[in-house]
């Protein structure tokens, strides 16, 4: 089958990708897809995202389109496993998003002026507490889901209670925080109390959050990008070994060392 197409056409192309999905699912189709179900699928979902994400990182064009496809297909197949259960039709759930997004751009639908990116954010947080759903919530914090990273979870966490004035006035009176929370992570060490040393070390990593949130930095974001700086170094290491015909037995830290601070100064003059 061809199923290139023109951007003019892109109605129809969904309408042929629910087709398709509902022939894997009905009594004919695909045993696998058949046995899928909302709480079986969800992996698959993140799966694709953190694929797509990695391709992004990468810059790699084909790899993100395909993947950026491949959440888009998984995505309808969850929509069209809703529909199945009779929670709302394809067509609902499009429409509702429609009149959300618009409802919440008033600075591009309606006539409402804004200066900058900051001031979005503000009305949107202003038109989402007024909708019935998110007005309902016996808490601020309500709707974060527990099921997120954890550093995306501590960063919205922090974000939500900011919103109230649950936040430390002046950025540097945050600083001195980092300090003492290390300065109690290090006495918890003394006590060799394992739920009290986790407890403390808990503690410095969301010190640390709101410290990116108040630079406008993305914990997840900056802490894959540092991973990828760890992986790009360590390699140089395995290389430099290979090089020389060492094992990992047959090596030392301070040969390790030596490396690493290698493949540092190389990136810095990169």
């Amino acid at each position: 089958m061809d199923f290139s197409r023109s951007n003019s056409d892109l109605g129809s192309i969904f309408v042929q990708l629910t087709e398709l999905i509902k022939t894997l699912r009905s009594e004919n189709g695909c045993p696998w897809d058949r046995k899928q179900n909302l709480k079986s699928f969800h992996p698959y979902v993140l799966e694709e995202y953190h694929e797509l994400v990695h391709a992004i990182n990468e810059t790699e064009p084909d790899e993100m389109l395909e993947e950026a496809g491949d959440l888009i297909f998984l995505v309808t197949f969850l929509g069209c496993m809703l529909e199945e259960e009779g929670y709302g039709t394809l067509s609902e759930m499009l429409t509702g998003v429609l009149e959300k997004m618009t409802r919440r751009h008033p600075h591009v639908f309606g006539d409402i002026s804004v200066a900058d990116d900051k001031e979005v954010i503000q009305n949107w947080a202003k038109i989402k507490a007024s909708e019935e759903k998110i007005g309902s919530r016996d808490s601020v914090l309500d709707g974060i889901p527990r099921s997120l990273p954890a550093l995306s979870r501590a960063h919205k966490l922090s974000s939500r209670a900011a919103r109230v004035g649950f936040d430390w006035l002046n950025f540097k009176d945050l600083l001195p925080k980092i300090d003492e929370e290390i300065e109690e992570f290090k006495q918890a060490l003394e006590t060799n109390q394992p739920d009290r040393i986790r407890d403390e070390f808990g503690d410095i990593l969301f010190v640390l959050v709101n410290v990116g949130r108040r630079l406008g930095l993305n914990p997840e974001a900056v802490l894959n990008e540092t991973s990828d700086k760890f992986e790009r170094r360590f390699r140089h290491i395995e290389l430099k070994l290979a090089a020389k015909g060492k094992t990992w037995p047959q090596t030392n830290l301070k040969e390790m060392d030596q490396y690493w601070n290698e493949a540092k100064k190389l990136e810095n003059q990169e």
